[in-house]
């Protein structure tokens, strides 16, 4: 497994990936918090700023698939989190689409509106780092004042959380070549905590090798790209676009939320 299976798309050539990545993260931050402000009653309103993350991933080129299925993939912790709601708020709720009504509950209405939320911001996330290199990214967030520590712990996750994930397959690999399945809850729970020291063990003895090579390559700390960080008149376009985008649908939206 390899990095590349997260933004693999990053390294394409279209006008989004040419844009600045400290541009792209500022209005993707305005972005997530614009849409997580709005009511928890009017779900509907949120399909009108999905417009907004679907258009970077068409102008970007990436495939709405491969959105969709990391969205899934990190779905089910929200899920959760959603289905509560119908059961400790069962206050009776009218909703309206268009000319239709009909009674249903406020817990159902906050469920529909945390998935819809979830959605729309997890595509403005996979549509900035499906655009943007990460190491222009942490570069970036340098530049932009993020601590220098939480920078490089995101680098290090993102560099070597896969050999970490090749690790562990190589253990489930070792253990289903040696056959050991239908084993007691007792027993599997012995293998279980053995494999997991073992793979705790290796996690520390990579975690040594990478601090020595990169000692000996002179890592400073700071986290270089060959990109050149500049916000040139097209960074200063889109922001504007991003805005009135934003402005006209708070204009168009707000009578639906008094």
């Amino acid at each position: 497994m390899h990095h590349a299976h997260i933004d693999k798309f990053a390294y394409q050539d279209s006008l989004v990936h040419r844009l600045d990545s400290r541009i792209k993260f500022i209005i993707v931050l305005i972005f997530t918090a614009v849409v997580i402000s709005l009511p928890v009653t009017s779900p509907a309103i949120l399909t009108c700023y999905a417009v907004g993350p679907f258009a970077i991933l068409v102008l970007g080129r990436i495939p709405i698939r491969f959105a969709l299925k990391h969205i899934l993939v990190v779905s089910p912790f929200v899920l959760v989190l959603a289905l509560s709601c119908p059961l400790y708020d069962k206050t009776s709720f009218t909703a309206a689409f268009g000319p239709f009504t009909w009674q249903t509950s406020a817990g159902w209405m906050r469920c529909f509106t945390i998935l819809g939320k979830f959605i729309v911001t997890m595509l403005a996330l996979i549509a900035l780092v499906s655009t943007t290199r990460f190491n222009d990214l942490l570069a970036g967030l340098q530049q932009l004042g993020l601590p220098k520590l939480l920078t490089i712990q995101l680098g290090f996750l993102y560099r070597y959380i896969f050999i970490l994930i090749d690790r562990a397959q190589h253990i489930l690999q070792a253990r289903a070549g040696r056959k050991l399945k239908n084993l007691d809850a007792k027993i599997e729970l012995k293998t279980a905590a053995a494999m997991l020291g073992s793979l705790f063990i290796r996690s520390i003895d990579t975690a040594e090798q990478i601090n020595i090579a990169m000692q000996a390559r002179g890592f400073d700390r700071k986290w270089r790209t060959i990109s050149k960080l500049q916000v040139r008149g097209r960074d200063l376009v889109f922001a504007a676009i991003t805005a009135i985008f934003l402005f006209g649908l708070h204009f168009l939206v707000r009578p639906f939320l008094q």
